[in-house]
């Protein structure tokens, strides 16, 4: 395959998923994503200069209330001066966002600030924020093409990888909604492939400055973003193996210039020094203040549930988590109402699994790497499951609604999909066959979720479209019917256009895996560490 059809493969689909982002930014109702009213809130709190109180000790806006309970069609909408001025002052509703730092809605209410938010109906605000996180968001496609290009020397695989993507629509809803989950993705996927780049041989100093970035991005907007910390230090740690694999003549040279161990803990140090440095005032204060680094803000208001007989029941919890978290990973539309079937569910997390573990049992390239990059989705998964565990033993509510949480680890849960599948398929007919597949199902489950989400808001939960659904979307949308009419074309001709490319590409016979030089944020992965020249 050529540079040139690579790029427009991968331009083709990174096409497709802006149109898919735009789809459900535009069509979802106003605070119809998950926790949207809080983020809303919380932006419009800080653009009008009214602080950031303690976890648990920060209110929602009246007016913010007053538009999320009763929502009125869009020519009733009023400016935000009109609605503030006849709204005034907070409600009783807690508003849990101030249990993280402040850094998304400061950046958030710098963008309202700088449209005079004030002058403008709050659609417009909502609208606005929402297309700021499809921005954010839009390269994904590119990151999970760059990760697993450098793990497995193959165009074809890191063309279809992208694909799955579109088999999590419950990602695209989330990211495309008003969220600070999507500088989490992005700064995860960024995480993510440079830390690959580490393990396949790159010790530039500019990436480490990458991972640095990365990391304080992650630390400095959410608790979760810490375990990045150890995850770095362990990649750090474990990429000079790479250089122990080499023979004795290699070594001996390594041992004439630098200790491996010196260098890897020199660029692990600078990581951790930048993140502490600009968020760890943050999370001593939270600790100091709350005795916890990640306070349940809605505590002090969460009714505590007698347990049934027989007390904590460890099976219903597990069975709880599994339940909820696969289903607000894969889909669970709106704000977590309107789920995909759970079989089409079970079956998706299922298989994924089972690959997985099945492809331990073959020998593949890229499975070192594959299995240190997992580090990242299983310390979420650890993370998530122990803050569920602790709010279950104090309110014995098993919320398990977080899938959402394991979108920072997205590019690593790609990854091993793409390594294990190609570990599993080596026939190069069952290869093509199966490229085929998952880009017209993962095109297909992104289409069904759009749709989901659609009936959902406009139709009454019916699997129809009728003129009544088609009236309400267009009276009570963010943006109208024609501009979700535009994001919905774009969509379905930057898939099919993909989907046409894949399914040409899988019949072209293989000749080579090495990889093509001149591409966006790619180079071949480097036994020799990648050095800037003044530092050779």
């Amino acid at each position: 395959m050529t540079a040139r059809r690579e790029w427009v493969v991968l331009g083709t689909i990174t096409v497709a998923w802006l149109g898919l982002l735009l789809g459900f930014a535009l069509l979802t109702p106003a605070f119809g994503a998950p926790d949207e009213p809080a983020h809303v809130d919380a932006a419009f709190r800080l653009a009008l200069g009214l602080g950031w109180p303690h976890g648990g000790e920060m209110h929602y806006l009246a007016a913010i209330r007053q538009i999320v309970e009763h929502p009125v069609p869009a020519v009733d909408r009023p400016t935000v001066d009109a609605l503030l001025a006849a709204v005034p002052g907070d409600s009783p509703a807690i508003d849990p966002m101030s249990q993280n730092p402040p850094t998304y809605w400061l950046v958030a209410a710098g963008i309202l600030r700088l449209i005079r938010f004030g002058a403008h109906d709050w659609a417009t605000s909502v609208l606005v924020l929402r297309l700021f996180d499809v921005v954010l968001v839009t390269a994904l496609p590119v990151l999970v093409w760059a990760t697993v290009r450098r793990v497995t020397r193959s165009p074809r695989t890191a063309l279809v990888a992208p694909l799955l993507l579109f088999a999590v629509p419950q990602l695209a809803q989330v990211a495309a909604g008003v969220t600070s989950w999507a500088p989490m993705i992005l700064l995860g996927a960024v995480l993510v492939w440079l830390s690959v780049r580490v393990l396949t041989g790159d010790r530039s100093w500019w990436t480490t400055a990458g991972l640095a970035v990365a990391v304080t991005g992650l630390a400095a907007i959410s608790a979760l973003g810490l375990l990045a910390v150890p995850f770095v230090v362990l990649v750090f740690a474990l990429a000079r193996d790479e250089r122990g694999e080499r023979g004795d003549r290699d070594r001996d040279r390594d041992q004439r210039t630098a200790r491996p161990w010196r260098r890897a803990a020199l660029h692990a140090g600078v990581v951790i020094v930048a993140a502490a440095a600009v968020s760890g005032w943050w999370w001593v204060r939270t600790l100091l203040v709350s005795g916890t680094l990640l306070p349940d803000a809605l505590r002090g208001v969460t009714t505590v549930q007698p347990y049934p007989s027989g007390g904590a029941n460890p099976g219903a919890f597990a069975g709880r988590q599994w339940d909820g978290l696969t289903a607000s990973f894969f889909g669970d539309f709106g704000a977590n109402q309107w789920p995909l079937p759970p079989m089409v569910v079970d079956a998706l997390a299922i298989i994924g699994l089972v690959a997985l573990g099945w492809s331990y049992a073959r020998r593949g390239a890229g499975r070192r790497v594959m299995t240190i990059a997992l580090v990242w989705p299983a310390l979420v998964v650890v993370a998530t499951l122990a803050y569920n565990w602790r709010n279950y033993l104090g309110t014995h509510q098993g919320n398990g609604l977080q899938g959402r949480f394991l979108f920072v680890a997205v590019v690593a849960l790609v990854l091993s999909q793409a390594v294990a599948w190609r570990a599993l398929v080596v026939r190069p007919e069952l290869r093509r066959r199966l490229a085929r597949i998952a880009a017209v199902g993962s095109f297909a489950i992104a289409l069904y979720g759009i749709g989901i989400a659609y009936r959902g808001a406009w139709e009454n939960v019916q699997f129809r479209v009728t003129p009544g659904g088609l009236s309400a979307m267009a009276g009570g949308s963010l943006a109208g019917p024609l501009p979700i009419a535009l994001a919905g074309a774009l969509f379905l001709a930057a898939a099919v256009a993909a989907a046409a490319f894949v399914w040409r590409a899988a019949a072209v016979p293989s000749t080579t895996t090495t990889p093509v030089t001149g591409l966006p944020l790619e180079s071949p992965p480097t036994h020799e560490p990648t050095v800037r020249k003044e530092n050779s």
